[in-house]
């Protein structure tokens, strides 16, 4: 009788560390899946997106999707950056729920987001800085003048892809959108 309780709590305790085993595996499988991606977003873009300019995509539909899982839903301005040599602005404005600002990695993870709010509109003006010691110039108000209108965000990268989303309301609001779309930004920085 003694040998059966036993065998039972040794299966509990195997079935426990076999869950615990598979839980960290599906884990770290779910952390690890962006760096081994073989055609990353950045990579696909990299053809299509001039460097550090926005560029209205056109609408999503069936086959001609720049990137996978894109909601036809939804129209998109993107911007392949790089801070390795200057520093880059930003700027979007987001005029009402359903509009957004992401700034994604080459590995796809997201490092920033704004969206648009109910009853106002959001302006987004970023300055993207290369991390490290690299000098990008002196700051407005060591010059004498106002502080920029801009927020300097440090990034531990130097390249990735910045994403304005805006939703697609239909044909009678298609060049609102496009206008809407049209104001976003991306450049290199002036000093």
């Amino acid at each position: 009788m003694r040998f059966i309780a036993l065998l039972r709590r040794i299966e509990a305790r195997a079935v426990l560390a076999a869950l615990v085993a598979v839980a960290i595996l599906h884990i770290l499988a779910t952390l690890a899946a962006p760096h081994l991606a073989t055609a990353p977003a950045v990579a696909r873009l990299a053809d299509r997106l001039p460097l550090n300019a926005m560029t209205i995509l056109p609408p999503v539909a069936r086959g001609a999707q720049p990137l996978p899982y894109l909601a036809p839903d939804a129209r998109y301005a993107m911007c392949r950056f790089d801070t390795t040599r200057n520093a880059v602005s930003l700027a979007a404005t987001l005029p009402e729920v359903g509009w957004s600002l992401a700034i994604y990695t080459p590995a796809g993870e997201n490092i920033y987001a704004a969206t648009g709010q109910p009853g106002q509109t959001t302006t987004a003006a970023i300055r993207l800085v290369p991390s490290g010691d690299q000098f990008t110039g002196l700051t407005p108000e060591s010059r004498g003048l106002a502080p920029a209108p801009q927020q300097q965000l440090v990034f531990a990268i130097r390249s990735g892809i910045a994403v304005v989303r805006a939703p697609e309301r239909g044909d009678s609001y298609r060049a609102a959108t496009e206008a809407g779309l049209a104001l976003a930004s991306c450049g290199v920085a002036a000093r």
